[in-house]
């Protein structure tokens, strides 16, 4: 009831409001990123907006200013993008963390989601559009044009095995791997993020990510991604050109755990 009353409050503002930026936070625990169920009933209620198609949407991030600055630019840069992640259906514009505000406030831990009407926007030089993940095209490791990769392509990484309810890689995915560092050092321009699913989710619950039995950390999605970002760092791609992320149970295929177990590649730039 309470999504369903987010969703008539956001239909009818954007609906009936035209020239006027609404703002939504979402906040956070100390030194955590991750969505919890009540960010995602709020996100869930602006996906379900039916005018996604003439919207702009803005994420900024933000900590409160405990700890490293470098630490919490870092933090505060995850934050923005896990949101974003969840609201690719819209037009992205320039998703940043900016680090640290001034104090220790709970509610300096926090990202800021601005929506406006595409028509209200104002273009600022430098500005990063990325198109609704509709337009983006889905395709297989085993398809992909490797001499001429775009932006937005996203690929399933076939034959990378992991342990059971682990981050650790199983050895039988050397020949996938390789074939992986090859195309990246092929394309030393292609900038990337690693997309870390999970099989057998509760589809009521899809943010809830599964327990790395190694670690004992509720994050098997984004453990995994992070593990694959760690094994193409050692293999000297430059951590510059990639980013990870765990979806959990978000994003399934419908096609079965098989599918949904996964890990992805989904090209940001070819500049």
């Amino acid at each position: 009831m309470k999504s369903l009353a987010l969703l008539v409050i956001f239909t009818c503002t954007f609906l009936t409001i035209h020239a006027q930026e609404k703002k939504f936070s979402l906040y956070y625990d100390n030194d955590q990123h991750q969505l919890t169920a009540a960010h995602q009933t709020l996100l869930d209620s602006l996906k379900r907006l039916p005018n996604k198609d003439s919207l702009d949407v803005h994420i900024k991030g933000y900590t409160n200013s405990i700890g490293a600055t470098e630490y919490n630019l870092e933090l505060s840069r995850k934050r923005a993008e896990y949101v974003k992640e969840e609201l690719r259906a819209f037009t992205i514009i320039s998703t940043k963390g900016f680090g640290e505000l001034k104090g220790a406030h709970a509610n300096n831990r926090r990202v800021d989601v601005f929506v406006h009407l595409k028509r209200d926007h104002i273009a600022i030089v430098g500005e990063i559009i990325e198109a609704p993940i509709e337009e983006l095209t889905e395709v297989s490791v085993a398809r992909i044009d490797l001499e001429n990769p775009k932006k937005g392509d996203k690929i399933t990484l076939e034959g990378i095995f992991f342990y059971e309810n682990r981050d650790v890689i199983r050895d039988e995915s050397k020949d996938a791997l390789n074939a992986l560092v090859k195309y990246l050092k092929k394309n030393p321009d292609v900038k990337f993020k690693l997309i870390g699913h999970i099989c057998c989710g509760d589809p009521m619950k899809p943010y809830k990510d599964h327990k790395n039995l190694r670690t004992g950390k509720d994050n098997l999605s984004e453990a995994r991604a992070q593990a694959l970002h760690n094994y193409l760092a050692k293999q000297g791609i430059a951590q510059r050109r990639m980013r990870y992320f765990g979806m959990a149970f978000r994003q399934s295929t419908g096609k079965g755990d098989e599918f949904d177990r996964r890990v992805e590649i989904e090209i940001t730039s070819t500049d």
